[in-house]
């Protein structure tokens, strides 16, 4: 029977629990609404049955004034409530939709509150702006520096790219020439091994080249997104073995240089990802280019990942490419996506407005 008796009681505490906890999240002026009103009602309900007593033995026609008129007190008492309380909360309602917008992304969003309101909470809604304004300003001191850094590591890739351009490869191809040249000697063993050395020095100039044109491709700063995105997509191709698919709809106009080289890397690094980490043999390249914006997408068919799941970071680890891609078209105040399931494939969406933009005609055409 104790044991019957337990089970019960455990039985019936979850419905009691979850009763209290649904009043809980009863907002807090319909908690006081409904508090008000349920003192009115008894209060008026006490009044009422007082009145029918005094007049219980009574036969004139104003009998039934008395009941009517506590009626009437109290419906007018519920509305001055209702109004008074709604005025009240009214505050606490923007704090509420400004944290809302605040979550949503509209980081600019701000209380404003009416003259009449109650101090403590003009304070906490001055307090919530001001906090607002910090993050705002810290922000915008992140995006600053994280500009400069991508701004002195272009530079950088620039510079290495030049050297190995006009130093490196100078010297490689100088040395082709001269084993060129022993290939002509009367010795058969120095003729073979000029042969050997100017086979492995082309390689070494062909990587060399083909690293410079990773770092900072002149179709980029020359000829304009266009045709850099043509030229990365045929380098993938030839030297990674993914076949990608490679559509321009829209106008081929000059895009700001910032955006296209956002735009170039995103699709460098997705490249890469594709290559690395996907297994897809194919791949497709899409460029919607419209007054409104830009917006460049990378799909493939490949293992995918899910991004629920830390990936651990290596030297070309994944995740790191994802962050430096967001970055990038996030300072040029774009928004990146990425959709990619297990098994099914990877998607990369990099959209930027182009609102502002001063644009430049294409030396090139499609």
């Amino acid at each position: 029977m104790p044991d019957q008796f337990a089970g019960t009681r455990l039985e019936s505490a979850p419905g009691i629990g979850g009763l209290l906890r649904r009043a809980g999240s009863v907002p807090i002026f319909t908690k006081v609404l409904i508090a008000n009103a349920v003192v009115l009602l008894l209060v008026g309900g006490i009044g009422a049955w007082l009145l029918a007593g005094s007049v219980r033995h009574e036969r004139t026609e104003n009998s039934a004034a008395g009941p009517l008129f506590l009626v009437v007190a109290l419906l007018i008492s519920l509305g001055v409530n209702y109004f008074v309380l709604r005025a009240a909360f009214k505050p606490l309602e923007l704090l509420e939709a400004t944290t809302r917008a605040v979550r949503e992304g509209d980081t600019g969003a701000r209380v404003k509150l009416a003259n009449l309101t109650d101090p403590q909470i003009a304070e906490l809604a001055d307090t919530f702006n001001a906090t607002l304004d910090q993050l705002d300003r810290d922000r915008s001191q992140v995006r600053d520096l994280a500009s400069q850094v991508v701004r002195a590591q272009e530079d950088e890739r620039k510079r290495i790219s030049r050297e190995l351009h006009d130093d490196t490869a100078q010297i490689l191809f100088a040395q082709i020439l001269r084993f060129a040249n022993l290939k002509n000697h009367q010795n058969p063993e120095i003729r073979a091994v000029a042969a050997s050395l100017e086979q492995s020095t082309v390689e070494a100039l062909e990587g060399v080249r083909r690293l410079a044109l990773e770092l900072r491709p002149p179709a980029l700063d020359d000829l304009g997104l266009y045709e850099a995105l043509g030229e990365l997509s045929q380098r993938m191709s030839e030297s990674r073995g993914v076949q990608i698919d490679y559509e321009w709809r829209g106008s081929k106009t000059r895009l700001a240089p910032d955006i296209e080289l956002a735009l170039y890397r995103v699709a460098q690094e997705a490249f890469s990802n594709v290559a690395k980490h996907s297994g897809a043999s194919r791949a497709a390249l899409d460029v919607d280019r419209d007054p409104d914006g830009v917006r460049i997408t990378i799909r493939d068919s490949g293992s995918g990942f899910n991004r629920d799941v830390p990936v651990d970071q290596d030297d070309s680890g994944i995740g790191l490419g994802l962050f430096g891609m967001e970055e990038r078209v996030t300072l040029v105040g774009g928004i990146f996506t990425i959709w990619s399931r297990v098994g099914i494939g990877t998607e990369v969406t990099a959209r930027v407005p182009l609102g502002t933009v001063e644009e430049t005609k294409m030396g090139a055409t499609g």
